[in-house]
């Protein structure tokens, strides 16, 4: 197509060319004109075929030429029709077309970011060289207001870093802001700024804040731990590493329990469902294990720590180290013993109070009144010149005259501060229930020569104890008695049922503590030739020890005699008996349980025993026992102002949960029980006919 082109040109030229030399050539001679003729038109073809070629190169130049500018914008045009000036028409009018839309593409993405620039949180903005601002977006004018433009960066700031392009500073109202300026450069020169400030002062009182609290945790004395909804070490404090002597590293990722004495991780556990129920659980005293094996005494408080939820997420431990001040305690009190046993040997009358609210009152060695407050005229009746020389057997009822020389002979025998509750007789022949509290009285040669008795009204007391066994336990059992069974699963579970209403328990056996089946917090004596810990002796003068220094109340024991028997004849053992059973008769100290084999004595022993101790015996109940040991345990929480919750019965008793629900199921059939909720969990109440069954 562009040889045609050329050709057409050519041809044009020559033949303007041809008419012109024509004319010339006719007056020229014949021979001459045809040979200069063909000279002529050839070199005139030459020519033309020159002009065509100086015509269509530049066209074909300035259509390369505006193809690579156009590259360097994204844009490729590529027409080849053959015809240079078609092609550069339509190459023209496609590029038109392009740069048109990229034009609108180009204003609408402007306005996307000129909007977005506008409406960000940060302030955006744009000074010159000098830092004089030109731009700002919206934020710019909230935070300084309308008079913006044209003023110095400088002048907001209270502090501006020299030739410093990131930064953080104070504004003048206050405000701490992080700023980010980008230089802009023209022809290699700075021109100006772009410039990000962003308000940091929320993030910087929160750094601060978390790390004054880091310090605080860090370098407090007392020992900060906190753990995982599993009670696994999350992070421990140099205050935990001093007092418990392991690295953080040592202990995160363990169990909390590692640092708990192992008798005591039931408790702990306890602790942290307290915490989880009432999102904090405080021990006055806990115990702890050192690295180096010490056990030392804290005061701890366990705290639950939620998530934005309301989950629990974890906890956290604070301990404080107070064994020096238990020791001091300790110290303490026993300085405090000495010095009343002092003043009790030096100064006979400090023990009569005059003014006490209890009565006090002395005796001879003869059981005669030697002395007489106030609160004994007003508990008994009589003056204290009535009471004065009268013997103290007139204070006890009909049934108890001849326990006293009993009780006289314990205090001679060195028992001091003895305790035990006794029926005693008002003038007006009334009877009280009181508790008595005898201490020797010393004279100058530490000679016995007297007791004390301190004697407190008890009466509601008594009441409301024996109404607690009479309806709670389920056995027939009463303060002061002895019985005797051939069953020691049986005994062991009236102790565990007393136990549960804050009797103190205690087994003597020959049977190892893991072979007793209890879930009971009771004292375990082992009968044995050799000494140990707990261990006692098969002699009746050692287990008569043992039992004379339990308690002085409120306890319930349980002997078990079968190894006795093989190291002891029966009249021994049974002597041994009537003194215990004597003891917690006059002393009303509780309930013992003897346990033997039947089969191993004759008829005669058997009847001697049972003339000495009563048969154990279950209560009627209208409902079956597994439901009346949860009812029970129940209203026993209840009494005291808790609720327990379906996982408390499960732990209690044993049982699944599964059978915990059928049994609850049953007792609200039966109207006894009520389940309520407390936010997500469910508690248990007794009913008012529920309570009627205790």
């Amino acid at each position: 197509m562009r040889l045609f082109f050329k050709i057409v040109i050519a041809f044009a030229i020559i033949s303007i060319i041809s008419v012109a030399l024509h004319t010339i050539l006719q007056t020229l001679p014949s021979n001459f004109a045809l040979a200069y003729q063909l000279y002529v038109m050839i070199v005139i073809l030459g020519i033309s075929m020159f002009l065509a070629g100086s015509i269509t190169e530049p066209l074909e130049r300035l259509k390369k030429g505006f193809n690579s500018l156009l590259e360097g914008r994204y844009v490729q045009v590529k027409i080849d029709t053959g015809d240079e000036l078609e092609d550069l028409g339509k190459f023209f009018n496609t590029v038109a077309k392009e740069l048109i839309l990229r034009e609108k593409i180009l204003r609408e993405t402007e306005e996307k970011y000129r909007n977005l620039v506008e409406n960000l949180n940060d302030w955006i903005f744009e000074t010159d060289k000098n830092l004089n601002i030109l731009f700002s977006n919206k934020k710019g004018y909230e935070i300084f207001g309308e008079n913006l433009i044209g003023r110095n960066l400088g002048d907001f700031l209270l502090e501006f870093p020299v030739d410093c392009y990131n930064f953080e500073t104070t504004l003048i109202n206050g405000k701490i802001f992080e700023f980010n300026l980008n230089p802009l450069y023209k022809d290699g020169e700075l021109i100006g700024f772009i410039g990000i400030g962003r308000d940091i002062t929320e993030k910087k009182k929160a750094e601060q804040r978390t790390a004054y609290l880091a310090a605080i945790t860090e370098h407090t004395i007392d020992a900060i731990i906190s753990l995982d909804i599993d009670g696994k070490i999350v992070s421990w404090n140099r205050g935990a590493e001093i007092m418990l002597g392991y690295k953080a590293e040592e202990m995160i990722g363990k169990s909390f329990l590692t640092i708990v004495p192992e008798e005591f991780h039931n408790s702990c556990r306890e602790d942290f469902k307290r915490a989880i129920l009432h999102s904090y659980s405080k021990d006055i005293e806990a115990k702890r294990i050192t690295k180096d094996g010490r056990t030392i005494i804290v005061d701890q408080t366990l705290t639950s720590i939620y998530d934005s939820n309301g989950e629990i997420t974890g906890f956290v431990v604070i301990m404080r180290d107070i064994t020096e001040k238990k020791k001091n305690e300790e110290k303490l009190k026993k300085a405090y013993e000495e010095l009343k046993k002092k003043t009790l040997e030096l100064e006979y009358l400090a023990n009569i109070v005059e003014n006490s609210n209890d009565a006090i009152y002395s005796i001879d060695l003869n059981g005669v009144i030697t002395s007489w407050n106030k609160a004994a005229e007003k508990l008994f009746g009589w003056r204290k010149d009535e009471a004065i020389g009268m013997h103290i057997s007139e204070l006890l009822s009909n049934k108890r005259n001849n326990e006293i020389e009993y009780i006289l002979e314990r205090i001679k025998s060195g028992t001091e501060n003895l305790s035990f509750e006794e029926i005693m007789k008002r003038k007006d022949g009334s009877l009280v229930d009181v508790e008595v509290t005898l201490s020797p009285i010393f004279d100058e040669d530490k000679n016995l020569s007297g007791i004390s008795i301190i004697a407190r009204d008890i009466s509601y007391k008594v009441r409301a104890e024996n109404e607690l066994i009479k309806k709670v336990l389920k056995y027939k059992v009463e303060i002061g008695k002895t019985y005797i069974t051939d069953n020691f699963d049986l005994a062991l579970d009236v102790l565990e049922d007393m136990v549960k209403i804050g009797f103190n328990g205690t087994i003597i056996t020959r049977r190892l503590p893991d072979e007793i089946k209890t879930n009971s917090n009771c004292r375990i004596f082992w009968l044995s030739e050799k000494n140990g810990n707990r261990a006692i002796q098969p002699k009746p003068e050692a287990i008569e020890k043992t039992i004379f220094n339990l308690p002085n109340r409120n306890n319930v024991v349980v002997i078990e005699l079968d190894y006795l028997l093989t190291k002891l004849d029966f009249k021994t053992i049974l002597k041994m008996i009537q003194n215990i059973r004597d003891d917690f008769y006059i002393l009303k100290r509780g309930v013992v349980i003897f346990v033997l084999n039947f089969k191993v004595l004759d008829e005669k022993q058997i009847s001697i025993l049972k003339m000495e101790c009563y048969n154990l015996k279950k209560k009627d109940i209208k409902i079956s026992h597994e439901l009346y040991e949860l009812l029970r345990f129940v209203y026993m929480k209840n009494k005291t102002g808790e609720k327990p919750s379906i996982k408390d019965v499960m732990d209690e008793l044993g049982l699944s949960r599964n059978t915990v629900k059928k049994r609850i199921k049953q007792l609200k059939d039966k109207g006894l029980l009520n389940v309520v909720k407390y936010g997500r969990t469910k508690l248990l109440e007794v009913t008012e006919e529920g309570k009627t069954l205790f």
